[in-house]
């Protein structure tokens, strides 16, 4: 099977690359080296059975990159693999897109599921939603739209996980916000076990949104005393009540739909996961 992988050298792209090259042909592209070039892969007449859309910006708080660059990377890399697709004249192929949860903005309910609205507050999240539109006016092929919740593991360099690693080391204990926003974890080996799923599945598709998360949350201050205990740091953790409107809201999916849709539960352990993340923190370092 072809499998075309965009914004492969980012941490869900290169996870789904090594958890599908053996059996399967991956063809990759980058935004990080070749500005998603398809001329290559147009010269090559490459007609992929799966596309994994995962090219676009990794900050999601607002302002901390300029929109021009959120509407480059989520939009327009987005445009240009719909030409790509067009060109080729591809049908009957499976397109997962990689959105996010930023798409519904704020939201009161303790669990977000597909039917809330989307009114994202974020540059990233109505860059990701203009995103979607466009790839759901694609025709002849399955389009499956997850939106993602916050995905960790082994190996990932960016957000609070990676971020509290790093001031644990130099026995900073002060964070951001008051630590009791809600945020939903899903550990990246589940999320790629749903992908093979989606590619497996023999149902009928021709639009599918999903919520992808753990289906549970947890408070970042709960999160970060588990963290510093499995770090082994004794010192109690601090809050500057700092914070931005995209990073104080309660972000925790309802799995409901993705779970009856392709009968996957998560099954990764967040403590046990959080002490394995931490050993390969330590060693990397």
């Amino acid at each position: 099977m072809n499998i075309l992988i965009t914004g492969i050298k980012g941490y869900i792209g290169n996870s789904l690359e090594l958890k599908f090259k053996k059996k399967n042909k991956i063809f990759g592209i980058s935004s990080k080296t070749e500005r998603l070039d398809y001329k290559k892969l147009l010269k090559k007449k490459i007609k992929p059975r799966v596309i994994f859309h995962c090219a676009g910006t990794g900050l999601v708080g607002i302002n901390k990159i300029p929109y021009q660059i959120h509407k480059k990377k989520n939009l327009e890399s987005t445009k240009k693999l719909i030409k790509f697709i067009k060109k080729i004249k591809l049908k009957k192929s499976i397109i997962v897109f990689l959105s996010s949860q930023a798409v519904y903005g704020k939201v009161s309910a303790n669990k977000i599921s597909e039917k809330n609205k989307t009114l994202p507050i974020s540059d990233y999240g109505k860059t990701k939603l203009m995103a979607e539109k466009e790839l759901l006016k694609v025709k002849n092929n399955s389009i499956f739209i997850l939106r993602i919740f916050s995905i960790y593991g082994i190996g990932l360099k960016k957000q609070i996980i990676w971020d509290a690693c790093k001031k644990f080391k130099k026995n900073e204990l002060t964070f951001r916000g008051d630590g009791n926003e809600k945020r939903d974890y899903l550990n990246i080996n589940d999320f790629t076990k749903l992908s093979e799923k989606i590619i497996n599945s023999k149902k009928k598709v021709k639009k599918q949104i999903l919520n992808v998360g753990s289906g549970s949350g947890i408070k970042i201050r709960v999160l970060l005393d588990k963290m510093k205990n499995l770090y082994g740091i004794k010192k109690k953790i601090s809050f500057s009540k700092k914070y931005n409107k995209s990073e104080y809201q309660n972000y925790v999916s309802s799995n409901l739909r993705v779970e009856k849709f392709l009968n996957w539960k998560p099954k990764k352990k967040l403590s046990k996961e959080l002490n394995n993340y931490i050993r390969w923190f330590k060693n990397y370092e």
